[in-house]
């Protein structure tokens, strides 16, 4: 996507979906033949340890790989036959802010281009660079155990790369259709849900099962950690990121598969005045009527 749809198009996307990247096999499958250069915050973190963890465990995407942190890596020019993943900050038409977890094809760098960045984020990184992003919560990575997740994060990553590389993803409608057609395997698995992810309509799993009759747990934020330890397949566990606040305050729902990562659910809504600030029954809905 980033090769060659406007600017506009990528800013429309982070409001309607927060994640994608390049549709072009081809500039896939040349990164694939770089160096992946991870790129953690600055000093010890949550983050840093379960990022590195994640990376070493499982990146395939390619043969080799080095950690730097963000201090180095603004100290030395991006190099073309490098790859980055490391954490931008995107702002879309209407001014939402996120934080991306986002893998980036280096370039040769202009004379006088520096990277900017603000709390470990880049804010400079061109888009047409980027190959695969997908929108993160650092505070919930950080400060409320869900360091787990950027396994499941990094495992999307990997899964999204390798449909574009193989042509099952050309464009966005062919991505969300791909995401759509997973949504009735989630019936397949056990759902664990976070409290802290469901609206305040739903309450608690009594309510949940009103719209929802394939097996669920409602648990405790904290808990949801375990079942992405586990890596079991035949556990779904929802995810969830606001953005803004008040008036501008926007909800991006998702529903990863705890073992292989791929993303199975993919919805979002406006949550201003403190409506639809998480799950509520359409979701639960979507996933009961999909076929």
């Amino acid at each position: 996507m980033r090769n060659f749809l406007p600017v506009l198009s990528t800013l429309i996307t982070f409001t309607a979906a927060a994640q994608y990247g390049t549709f072009n096999s081809a500039i896939v499958k040349a990164a694939k033949t770089t160096k992946t250069v991870v790129v953690l915050d600055a000093g010890d973190s949550p983050y840093n340890r379960t990022l590195m963890t994640a990376v070493k465990a499982g990146w395939k995407f390619t043969a080799a790989m080095e950690f730097v942190t963000t201090a180095e890596l603004a100290a030395q020019p991006i190099s073309p036959d490098r790859t980055y993943l490391l954490k931008t900050l995107k702002t879309d038409p209407v001014k939402y802010q996120g934080t991306f977890l986002t893998l980036v094809k280096g370039w040769k760098p202009k004379k006088g281009e520096v990277l900017a960045q603000t709390d470990n984020a880049f804010t400079s990184i061109p888009a047409e660079h980027e190959l695969a992003y997908i929108q993160i919560d650092p505070k919930a990575i950080n400060e409320k155990n869900m360091s787990a997740m950027l396994n499941v994060y990094v495992k999307h990553l990997l899964n999204y790369l390798s449909l574009v590389e193989t042509g099952k993803i050309t464009d966005k409608a062919t991505a969300d259709r791909t995401y759509s057609g997973r949504t009735r395997l989630i019936r397949d698995t056990e759902l664990w849900m976070a409290q802290e992810h469901l609206d305040k309509s739903i309450p608690n799993a009594a309510k949940l099962k009103e719209s929802y009759s394939a097996p669920c747990q409602v648990m405790a934020l904290t808990q949801l950690a375990s079942a992405v330890e586990k890596e079991d397949r035949n556990i779904t566990v929802s995810d969830m990121v606001l953005t803004g606040d008040n008036k501008n305050k926007y909800c991006f729902k998702r529903i990863f598969n705890a073992g292989t990562g791929e993303l199975m659910l993919l919805r979002d809504d406006a949550a201003i005045f403190g409506k639809k600030e998480g799950f509520i029954d359409e979701d639960l809905k979507t996933i009961e009527r999909a076929r």
